[in-house]
């Protein structure tokens, strides 16, 4: 039986901001798959990426900013 996104969305509306993400790419990796897209795998930094560090960016000198978006869009296409 096949579920409906209806009934999905209070489950999903329940979750983390960090699993909604990772539901997000779980998702965008099947729809690859089951297309036959080679998909390249994102190599995880060493420091997972930590949301507190960036609330209220002005705490935050930009170049540290600059510099984390950069090395994590390594490797996109």
């Amino acid at each position: 039986m096949s579920t409906s996104i209806a009934e999905l969305l209070p489950s999903i509306s329940a979750l983390s901001h960090a699993d909604k993400f990772r539901l997000v790419q779980l998702v965008l990796a099947q729809l690859a798959q089951e297309n036959d897209v080679e998909v390249e795998e994102i190599q995880q930094s060493a420091a997972p990426f930590d949301p507190h560090l960036f609330f209220g960016v002005t705490h935050q000198p930009k170049q540290a900013i600059d510099d984390y978006l950069a090395s994590t869009r390594e490797g996109w296409c």
